[in-house]
């Protein structure tokens, strides 16, 4: 049986629904020799902020149960060093995979500058808004308050006809009041979700493995939240959702897009296997073809959930 894995969304062809996230392949380039790019979906790339950023202070990273730690502190060489040093090597060599930049913002005005500065360049598709980011001071403030989400979501869509995703962060009560808010917004899309704030500590030394003392869990661990917060968003707006958090095999990728996810991003997992992408699609291929589906499409948001029935009024 033939299959098709192809999705359509944000106004392009995606041959594969799989794509390399954000903060974990680099500018692409980095993964050139250890995977091939081209047969993916697309890539997410590291961060893009108006100025450089040198990133937070030593030890950046650190294992924890079913996953890992990071406070990086979107170190990045800004707008020019990414348009003069990075989007060259992205617009030469990623001609089937499609690229989103990943752009971050201490105000609604370094977001609208960066957007600004990269929207008559060739080499990407569109934008992944990180509102989301636990591990920098303000990382979070746009993607908790949802009048600032809302003006951040609106200023920037002034700014561009190009595909516009914001990262949400799980950090809140409902995700969907949020997925809500970034579609009435104008937002096109929602990549779901981002890392949750956490800390490992020395017990010998008495602290925090992180320099930055706190940072973000990733990996398997955060897997059922992500699938969680998916469903959530889903259920909340019409928005084309990437599902990202904890994937690792073709199994964790349907659950999200059960859940409503048209394509997942593999992070954390790829520092374990350069190459658990490919193994994603091909897992995802494997699953259509023994389940007889033809199209990916039809598996998209056919989670079957049945409402919880209503508890009995307390007695007495």
């Amino acid at each position: 049986m033939t299959v098709t894995m192809c999705q359509g969304v944000f106004g392009a062809e995606f041959q594969s629904p799989v794509l390399l996230a954000s903060g974990t392949c680099g500018y692409g380039q980095e993964y050139a020799d250890l995977i091939p790019l081209n047969q993916i979906g697309g890539i997410v790339t590291k961060a893009v902020s108006l100025e450089p950023r040198p990133g937070n202070p030593p030890h950046r990273v650190a294992e924890t149960p079913e996953g890992m730690i990071n406070a990086i502190g979107l170190e990045n060489p800004g707008l020019a060093g990414f348009v003069g040093e990075k989007l060259p090597w992205l617009r030469e060599h990623l001609s089937q995979a499609h690229v989103f930049v990943n752009v971050v913002g201490r105000s609604i005005g370094d977001f609208v500058e960066v957007v600004a500065g990269l929207d008559e360049e060739q080499g990407f598709l569109g934008y992944e808004i990180n509102v989301s980011c636990p591990n920098v001071k303000g990382g979070t403030m746009f993607g908790t308050d949802k009048v600032a989400l809302d003006e951040l979501v609106t200023a920037i869509r002034a700014e561009t006809e190009r595909p516009l995703v914001v990262k949400l962060t799980p950090n809140v009560p409902d995700v969907g009041d949020y997925a809500r808010i970034c579609q009435d917004a104008g937002a096109d899309g929602l990549s779901a979700i981002n890392t949750f704030p956490g800390m490992v500590v020395d017990i010998d030394q008495r602290v925090p493995l992180i320099g930055n003392q706190s940072g973000g869990v990733s990996g398997p661990a955060i897997l059922p939240m992500g699938v969680y917060a998916t469903w959530r968003a889903r259920q909340a707006c019409t928005l084309p959702i990437m599902g990202i958090g904890g994937i690792r095999n073709a199994t964790d990728a349907i659950q999200y897009i059960l859940a409503g996810a048209c394509l997942v991003q593999v992070g954390t997992a790829s520092f374990v296997d350069p190459y658990a992408a490919m193994n994603v699609h091909e897992g995802i291929q494997k699953y259509l073809t023994e389940n007889g589906i033809a199209q990916l499409s039809d598996l998209v948001g056919s989670l079957q959930t049945e409402e919880a029935p209503t508890p009995p009024a307390p007695s007495g």
